[in-house]
């Protein structure tokens, strides 16, 4: 195999997202981030009795929180992230 262009180093499974705010009250920056697994971490949140666990990034530009959307991470990936 040879390699026509060279890609961008890679630590684990990475995603390209953008800074939403999602599921944290939304007021994200809107950057284009490269988030890699150990950027990703849980969280919880609790509703009438009922607790979420989420899986989220801060953005290194404002500081804001974004979760991920349910099935945006691989399982494995899920169960490794550290918790907060």
């Amino acid at each position: 195999m040879r390699v026509i262009a060279k890609g961008r180093k890679q630590k684990g499974w990475s995603i390209e997202k953008n800074c939403t705010g999602y599921g944290n009250g939304l007021g994200g920056c809107g950057a284009l981030l490269l988030v890699e697994q150990d950027d990703i971490y849980e969280t919880r949140a609790s509703y009438q009795g009922e607790t979420d666990h989420c899986r989220t990034f801060k953005c290194p530009e404002c500081g804001v929180e974004t979760d991920f959307k349910d099935g945006e991470i691989p399982g494995a990936i899920w169960d490794k992230t550290r918790k907060k």
